[in-house]
């Protein structure tokens, strides 16, 4: 179940300059409950904080029901979870991983769908297609928690692709959704960057049906 090992020492790299203590390719014995016969790929502490790390690449094909045994033991103990990160094989040095902090929830994606609105009202177009990205993204996680998937700790990126992989989203939102990521990058990357308020309707609208169909908002 583990990735290569250049996925797993770059994931490594991230999570030390994040300020965690890192070990790579764990010995049973330092985790205080029972695994076997799965050994995780990372397991990282800071503080009370304990993760247990898997790298997937976006090539490799997983058991999405083993995964998910696994993320109840270790979610069923204090101060413990699970990150499962799917990384795209060129995009390993540039992935972005995103730590556990809480689970997204419907109050939150209401809360930004009134902001959008704020920032659509006042033309301010720069910043809401970044926001759109955000409200996407996070929709997409929310739904990927309802179906009981262990992929709230890791990048945008690989949340479309282990989304993919699964099953949860076709391959025109896939493929929608990569040329969405690519448009917000450059967005947020170029200093002249422009965009109509017709372009981002049309992205919205399209948002707003995945938040019907994902997290029932409407």
């Amino acid at each position: 179940m583990n990735g290569p090992m250049q996925h797993i020492r770059s994931v490594a790299r991230d999570l030390q300059e994040k300020g965690y203590s890192v070990t790579i390719k764990p010995d049973r014995s330092v985790i205080p409950f029972e695994l076997y016969p799965y050994c995780p790929d990372i397991l990282a502490t800071r503080d009370n904080e304990n993760l247990i790390i898997d790298i997937k690449t976006s090539r490799a094909s997983r058991s999405i029901e083993r995964y998910k045994e696994i993320a109840e033991i270790i979610g069923s103990h204090e101060n413990w979870h699970f990150m499962l990160s799917t990384v795209d094989v060129e995009d390993v040095d540039r992935a972005d991983y995103t730590l556990p902090e809480s689970q997204v929830d419907p109050d939150v994606i209401n809360h930004m769908v009134d902001r959008l609105d704020g920032l659509l009202a006042g033309e301010n177009y720069d910043l809401a297609l970044p926001y759109l990205w955000s409200l996407y993204i996070s929709a997409m996680r929310l739904a990927g928690q309802h179906a009981g998937i262990p992929i709230d700790a890791t990048s945008d990126r690989s949340v479309l692709n282990y989304m993919y992989s699964l099953g949860e989203i076709s391959g025109d939102e896939f493929d929608w959704a990569r040329r969405f990521l690519q448009l917000r990058n450059k967005t947020v990357h170029h200093l002249k960057f422009d965009i109509s308020r017709n372009e981002l309707q049309s992205i919205y609208s399209h948002i707003k049906d995945k938040l019907v169909q994902w997290v029932g908002l409407a």
